[in-house]
């Protein structure tokens, strides 16, 4: 268990009062927001099977299964075209997946946008050095966690909407997964002739531009930052560019290089490269506590075997996490999806204990608290 989970978790052990979430705004007010909230509570308290919320449960589920999972099967579900998922959320378990999804989305988006691609590769130096066969397989790893937190091959164009993989300065909430959207990337001069290439070629929806080089550096608007600071100064002199620019939340994201180096085989290495990712793809990890609105694409595959398969406890707890970032029913697609029987499984034991045992906690300080109330002479109605 990592140290701050250590900490929250003492934290939590330590309260003595109970205060429970008895709802959300999460889910839209509209009959598909209510199908994902009824489905959501059957996974966590799952009724039998031949009854009518098993019956609804499993309406809900067959509703939001792909009919295929690639777009190049003839039968592939047409809803994978629709522009609500093509410009939603994509979901994964695994990185293999993620990573994968990441480069294709950007892609993609490029492509809709008219806007060339930059392919941007890490530059890694290691210890020894390494053969170029091997090297070749680290820049096809996926994960960047592994990775000093940088993709190995980073696909980016202007108007991405991307988030960082790594706190650069709390003060001022440039924090692991702050979102915004890149607004230039300042070309090294040693590559400036390839994009010119690119720009007199005309059709620049097409182009994907190799940069030889990294980038100076990547100029982003970021939805939570407002102190860039040259927006005063830019201010005084045009205010009104300033505001339509929104330059107090423009940050220059340099290339960084990792300040220890990470294990790759026998190989230690440091990595320069950027410290983001397209915001669009996210693991279960990354998007705990979110609201995603929009089409989500969730990607249910599980390892069943090799070296690491997924325990189904953490699987369920995954598939929970991922479903439930959504806001209606109708904007969910699940591929690999597995048969409804899998809602019947409910929360892991071990939760299951621990939701039992913050029930008794709750039943305990209410009655604290209602005894608290009376004697000050409040009136306390006491919920049926």
């Amino acid at each position: 268990m990592y140290p701050e989970h250590q900490q929250a978790t003492k934290l939590f052990q330590s309260l003595t009062c109970c205060c429970e979430l008895q709802g959300t705004m999460r889910f839209q007010k509209t009959p598909g927001g209510d199908k994902l909230r009824d489905l959501i509570a059957f996974m966590r308290a799952p009724a039998a099977k031949g009854t009518k919320e098993f019956r609804l449960a499993v309406k809900s589920w067959q509703a939001i299964q792909a009919k295929a999972a690639g777009d190049n099967a003839p039968e592939a579900d047409p809803r994978l075209r629709e522009e609500k998922f093509q410009c939603g959320h994509m979901l994964s378990i695994y990185w293999e997946t993620a990573g994968r999804w990441a480069f294709m989305r950007a892609k993609r988006d490029a492509v809709a946008l008219r806007t060339p691609l930059y392919l941007i590769q890490a530059a890694d130096r290691s210890e020894p050095r390494m053969p170029r066969d091997v090297a070749t397989k680290l820049m096809n790893h996926y994960n960047p966690h592994e990775t000093g937190n940088m993709h190995s091959l980073l696909g980016v164009h202007l108007g991405m909407r991307v988030r960082l993989l790594e706190l650069l300065d709390k003060a001022h909430g440039v924090v692991k997964n702050a979102e915004g959207v890149v607004v230039r990337v300042e070309i090294d001069p040693r590559d400036q002739e390839a994009v010119d290439a690119v720009a007199a070629a005309g059709d620049a929806s097409t182009q994907e531009i190799y940069l030889r080089h990294l980038p100076l550096g990547i100029w982003l608007q970021l939805d939570k930052y407002t102190n860039a600071p040259f927006a005063k100064a830019i201010t005084e002199d045009e205010p009104e560019a300033c505001a339509t620019l929104r330059a107090a939340s423009l940050y220059f994201l340099p290339p960084m290089t990792t300040t220890t180096p990470f294990t790759w085989r026998e190989f230690a290495v440091h990595r320069t490269a950027f410290l983001m990712m397209c915001a669009a793809v996210r693991t279960p990890t990354a998007c705990q506590g979110k609201t995603l609105s929009g089409g989500v694409v969730v990607d249910c595959a599980r390892r069943e075997s090799g070296p690491h398969p997924t325990d189904e406890d953490d699987w369920w707890l995954h598939m929970y996490v991922m479903l439930s970032r959504a806001t209606s029913l109708d904007d969910l697609l699940l591929l690999r999806a597995p048969d409804a029987d899998f809602l019947l499984r409910g929360p892991p034991a071990d939760l299951r204990a621990r939701l039992a045992l913050f029930d008794r906690r709750v039943r305990d300080t209410s009655a604290k608290a209602e005894a608290v109330a009376r004697s000050l002479g409040f009136a306390v109605t006491t919920p049926a």
